[in-house]
C-alpha cells in the first residue's frame, strides 16, 4: 500500500504530533508499505500563522525508509516582506505557494491513502479541499484539543465527516468523535502513540528532581507548576524543578523568570541522549497542560521506570491509572497540583512502584508495533 501522510511538520520539528508522525510513518515502512511524508519546508509548524521562523534546507530526503518531500512555503517574502505586502500577506502568500505545490505532488505519487494531521491546520483543510476530487482516500487525526479557547467543534466535524476513516488517540476520544464530531462508528480506529522501548536508562537512586518535558508554551501552564513547587518546596527543600524543552519562538517565554530561581534548572531543546538521562534520573515527570490530546511524555517517562503527575481531565483519566502508575492531580490548582506531586516526592517506594507499572504499560500497549498494527487494520477496512 502506497501511504502519504500530509501532517503539518516533520523532523527535525520536535512535538507530540510529528513524534506521533514520524513513529507511524517508520513503523509502517518496516512493514513493506511504502510511506511517503509530504510537508511544508519549515523547521516551526507555528510558521502558518508566524513570520521568521527557520526553513529546512532539503527538499527531497529519506529517513529511516520514508521518503520525506517538502514543499516550498519559506520563501524571500515570508523571510522579508515589505510595506506593501505586511506580514499578513507574506503568509497567506506562502501558504497559497504550499498549497499550490500540494495537489500535484499528492497527483503524482498517486497514494492510496493520504493521513493528515492534527487540528485545522492549513495542511488539513488543504488536504480535505483536494479530497472531492481525488481517487485516494482520507484520513484524518484530529487530535482534540477541546480545551483550547480557540478550538471549534463546527469546522473539525466538517473535517471528519469528509474522511473515510478517523484516528483517535484514546478510547475516549474516540468517544467524543463519533458522539459530538459526527463520526461513523465504523470509520475511528483507536491508534494510540507508541515509544521506543529499547531503553537502557533506568537509574534506581533517583535524584528529589521534578521534571517537565516539553515545548515551553503558555498552554503547557508552567506558571501553574512553578506555584506548585513553591508549596512543593516547603516540605521537601532540596527537591528541584528541571524544565527540559525548547523555548517559543515568539512572544515571552514562560520559563524565563524560573531561571533566576537556583532550584530551577531550564534547559533548552535537549538532545535524544540528553532527555533519556534526565528521564532516567527525575523522581517523577510533571505535565500541568489540561489541553493535550495524549502527552507523548508520559510514554517516555514510563520508558524510563519514572512515574507521571497530570491534572485531571478525561482525556489523563482515560490513560493514567491514578496511584498504580502514576497521580493524577484533582485539578490544575497549584495545591493540587502541589499535593501530587509531593506524594511521590516523599514516598521513593511509591514512586518506584508506579514507575515499573508504567514501563510494564509501554511493553505491553505502546509500541509503535502495536499503533501501526491497529491503523493497518483500520486502512485495510478502507
Amino acid at each position: 500500500m502506497r501511504v502519504v501522510f500530509v501532517p503539518h511538520a516533520y523532523s527535525p520539528s520536535i512535538g507530540g504530533a510529528e513524534g506521533y508522525t514520524r513513529g507511524l510513518a517508520e513503523e509502517l515502512a518496516t512493514h513493506r508499505h511504502e510511506v511517503h511524508v509530504v510537508v511544508a519546508d519549515v523547521v516551526n509548524p507555528e510558521a502558518f500563522y508566524e513570520l521568521g521562523h527557520a526553513a529546512v534546507g532539503m527538499a527531497e530526503e529519506t529517513i529511516a525508509e520514508v521518503q520525506v518531500h517538502r514543499l516550498p512555503f519559506h520563501s524571500f517574502s515570508y523571510r522579508r516582506p515589505n510595506a506593501l505586502i505586511g506580514s499578513e500577506k507574506a503568509i497567506e502568500s506562502a501558504r497559497s505557494r504550499f498549497r499550490e505545490h500540494l495537489g500535484p505532488v499528492l497527483a503524482s505519487l498517486q497514494p492510496d491513502v493520504v493521513i493528515t494531521l492534527p487540528h485545522l491546520f492549513p495542511n488539513v483543510e488543504d488536504v480535505v479541499g483536494l479530497r472531492s476530487s481525488a481517487a485516494w482516500k482520507l484520513v484524518y487525526a484530529p487530535m482534540l484539543h477541546e480545551d483550547d479557547p480557540y478550538w471549534s467543534i463546527e469546522r473539525v466535524s466538517e473535517a471528519v465527516v469528509a474522511s473515510d476513516g478517523v484516528i483517535a488517540l484514546t478510547d475516549y476520544e474516540r468517544s467524543r468523535l463519533i458522539a459530538s464530531y459526527g463520526a461513523r462508528e465504523s470509520a475511528v480506529a483507536t491508534v494510540p502513540p507508541g515509544v521506543d522501548v529499547a531503553i537502557v536508562h533506568r537509574d534506581e537512586e533517583r535524584d528529589e528532581v521534578v521534571l517537565f518535558v516539553g515545548r515551553r508554551t503558555p498552554s503547557k501552564r508552567l506558571d501553574v507548576l512553578y506555584e506548585a513547587m513553591k508549596t512543593v518546596w516547603v516540605d521537601h527543600p532540596s527537591a528541584r524543578l528541571t524544565i527540559a524543552g525548547s523555548a517559543p519562538t515568539r512572544g515571552l517565554d514562560p520559563a524565563a523568570f524560573m531561571a533566576a530561581d537556583q532550584r530551577v534548572t531550564v534547559t533548552t531543546s535537549p538532545s535524544d541522549a540528553e532527555r533519556d538521562q534526565l528521564l532516567a534520573s527525575a523522581r517523577l515527570v510533571v505535565s500541568p497542560s489540561s489541553t493535550e490530546s495524549f502527552g507523548i511524555a508520559i510514554l517516555e517517562a514510563w520508558a524510563h521506570e519514572t512515574p507521571v503527575v497530570l491534572v485531571d481531565s478525561p482525556v489523563n483519566r482515560s490513560v493514567i491509572r491514578h496511584d498504580v502508575d502514576g497521580v493524577i492531580a484533582a485539578s490544575l490548582e497549584a495545591d493540587d497540583l502541589a499535593a501530587a506531586i509531593g506524594q511521590l516526592l516523599g514516598d521513593p517506594d511509591l514512586a518506584m512502584s508506579m514507575g515499573r507499572a508504567g514501563r510494564q504499560r509501554v511493553e505491553s500497549e505502546f509500541t509503535w508495533s502495536n499503533a501501526a498494527q491497529s491503523l493497518q487494520q483500520l486502512l485495510e477496512t478502507l
